[in-house]
């Protein structure tokens, strides 16, 4: 069944049926229900590809992540799933590109997609240069150092540290860490990572006067019990710990208990990241949560505004919420 057999069967013209299926023009509304009740009795479904280029519009965004490994993590089939949902919301699919710079090129020049959101951004990253030559629809989730001029949507990794630190600060801690993510993910630069390190070393140092002890955490058993040791040798006397690794912060809390440290009376501690992990620690972490859902939907809503024409802000930063939990105490 195609336009020309459903026109024929309501004894329309063809653009009248056109002018129903895209809503473009009024008809009369006997005409109207006429058409739908053919449609719908036929079954028939216009074909999308043809529909987009008629409209000029895929209804597709790219997501596209750069070439980290063999699989996706779980923290970011986490975050692909909250931008897919977010996008279907709004009535688009996503194209997944999990490679390099030659394939998202490819995506935007072939027009297979209205628009293009990046995950996983470097701090010095080679695709946002390509990005802005292609001058296509575009958001940043994430901070690199130079965004090029494109749209940002990000964690307010500054007010997320802050409310850690003067948490612990509050209950009397003086010699506080931090654990941050595995060595191989800090090696690859990604700007998430420097910019809560940096964050919470910053607040801690300007708020206790010293130095911030600090160690990357492998999220293996060996790898997460070497870090606590190292971060313990570093400082003997802490009685605080922010940990951003949503995956090792489990065994983080496992390992100190088994090295003698019981929390919270002996050591507090506060986790950073999605909030799921930390409440379902033993015992339950306080936490700062930083929601994947929240920033994939930021960054669908950003994208959805500057495919229809609209201004967005140069960088939308996105609350962190602490909520306390039997993790830390005075």
């Amino acid at each position: 069944m195609n336009i020309g057999e459903i026109a024929k069967l309501a004894g329309v013209s063809r653009s009248t049926v056109s002018y129903v299926l895209s809503g473009k023009r009024q008809v009369s509304p006997e005409l109207h229900e006429r058409i739908t009740r053919v449609i719908e009795e036929s079954g028939y479904r216009p074909n999308a590809t043809a529909r987009a280029l008629a409209e000029g519009s895929t209804k597709t965004i790219g997501l596209v992540i750069p070439p980290t490994g063999p699989h996706l993590s779980v923290d970011q089939l986490h975050f692909v799933g909250a931008v897919a949902e977010a996008a279907a919301e709004r009535d688009y699919d996503v194209l997944l590109s999990p490679s390099g710079p030659e394939r998202f090129d490819r995506m935007i020049t072939e027009r297979r997609v209205d628009g293009v959101i990046l995950m996983e951004v470097q701090r010095d990253d080679p695709r946002i240069v390509l990005l802005k030559e292609l001058q296509c629809p575009a958001v940043i989730a994430g901070s690199p150092d130079d965004p090029a001029g494109l749209s940002q949507v990000d964690y307010d990794f500054d007010a997320a540290a802050r409310m850690a630190v003067e948490h612990l600060h509050e209950r009397g801690h003086r010699h506080i860490g931090y654990l941050g993510h595995p060595p191989a993910v800090l090696d690859r630069g990604l700007a998430y990572v420097a910019h809560a390190r940096d964050a919470v070393l910053k607040h801690a140092n300007e708020l206790f006067g010293r130095p911030t002890v600090w160690a990357a955490c492998d999220s293996t058993p060996d790898g997460a019990l070497e870090s606590v040791k190292e971060l313990l040798n570093q400082d003997p006397d802490l009685t605080g710990l922010i940990v951003y690794n949503e995956r090792a912060l489990p065994l983080v809390v496992h390992h100190l208990g088994a090295l003698g440290r019981q929390i919270p009376s002996d050591i507090s501690v506060v986790g950073m990241g999605y909030d799921d992990e930390a409440e379902h620690c033993v015992p339950p972490c306080t936490s700062v949560a930083l929601s994947a859902d929240s920033i994939a939907r930021a960054a669908v809503a950003g994208l959805a505004q500057l495919i229809r024409g609209e201004p967005l802000p140069a960088r939308v930063e996105l609350a962190p919420t602490l909520t306390i939990r039997a993790s830390t105490g005075s």
